[in-house]
């Protein structure tokens, strides 16, 4: 058995995107005609509305100081994922608060630290988001370079990082505010993190 070192709590197992809902996302984003501009737009409101307090964490990650095309990546990141939680979820899926998702930001920061004083740490903290939600980060990854090879010269590697992690506190702090399903029993590890 591994035993996990990490300041990011497990995800509970319902609360893992499948890979058919990661799929489904990239279906409705890449439709050629002018439907997926008017899903997105509708998928950016519902987050605004639905999400308001990760609406406000995003906003201030993706900041005019980003240049166009990583800002860009990070409202269809942000879109995306979102989408992915609330088309598996549904009504499961609780407004976050500012302080989940700030939370969610510090367990991530504190994640990052681990991994910086052990040098002997194979894992990043992308990882041990990646262990809950593979699926969800291969799509984000995946976006992430095609975006660098296509604008190489053009895009900010760092403002692309900026991005990323903040996409990666998004995956974090959505995961956690999915409802479990009714007569859920915790696992160890749930219990020890409620």
């Amino acid at each position: 058995m591994w035993v996990r070192r990490s300041a990011i709590r497990p995800v509970p197992r319902y609360a893992r995107l499948p890979e058919s809902s990661v799929r489904g996302i990239e279906a409705t984003f890449s439709s050629a005609d002018g439907r997926a501009r008017q899903v997105a737009q509708a998928s950016f409101e519902r987050l605004n509305t639905q999400q308001p307090a990760l609406t406000q964490y995003l906003a201030h990650k993706f900041s005019d100081s980003l240049d166009d095309t990583a800002l860009a990546l990070g409202h269809m990141l942000a879109v995306a994922v979102f989408v992915g939680f609330e088309g598996f979820a549904g009504r499961a899926l609780r407004s976050l608060s500012t302080e989940a998702v700030a939370a969610a930001d510090l367990a991530l920061s504190a994640d990052e630290e681990l991994r910086r004083i052990d040098p002997q740490d194979a894992l990043d903290s992308e990882d041990i988001v990646a262990i809950d939600q593979p699926a969800l980060v291969a799509f984000v990854n995946e976006h992430i370079e095609r975006t660098l090879d296509q604008h190489t010269d053009a895009v900010d590697v760092d403002d692309v990082d900026t991005v990323f992690r903040a996409i990666l506190v998004e995956i974090v702090a959505l995961s956690h505010a999915i409802a479990p399903p009714p007569g859920h029993i915790p696992t160890g590890d749930e219990e020890a993190q409620a």
